[in-house]
């Protein structure tokens, strides 16, 4: 039993693993407003021409402004103001070096702990 509970946590944290390989990618579209609309994302990333850094949850699209809510709390930012959009979307990059990293560390420990058996065994 305790071997398939192990298989079980081990499956678990690799799966916890792939859900977190997301980044912040810039928007498809050249206009947020078509983005928005289109795409109807849960979450944005707007960066104001200040450098100001807003995640807007469940944005819309009313007149020139794009709506959403930061902390409970309603934000409206004009489209004239926004500098970039972005959207968390998968990152291959992200994914194969998480994998790589996984693969490499169990093989990294096993070397190191067999050549420091062997050097005590000698």
């Amino acid at each position: 039993m305790t071997r398939y509970r192990a298989r079980a946590v081990l499956l678990l944290f690799l799966l916890l693993n792939l859900t977190a390989c997301t980044s912040w990618q810039p928007a498809a579209t050249p206009s947020p407003t078509q983005f928005v609309e289109v795409e109807q994302p849960d979450r944005v990333r707007v960066t104001v021409r200040d450098g100001t850094e807003l995640v807007l949850e469940e944005p819309s699209v009313e007149g020139d402004e794009l709506l959403g809510t930061v902390e409970e709390a309603s934000v409206r930012v004009p489209f004239g103001d926004i500098f970039r959009l972005e959207v968390r979307r998968f990152s291959v990059g992200q994914t194969v070096m998480w994998v790589a990293v996984g693969v490499a560390a169990p093989v990294l420990l096993y070397y190191l702990a067999f050549v420091s058996v062997m050097t005590l065994t000698n």
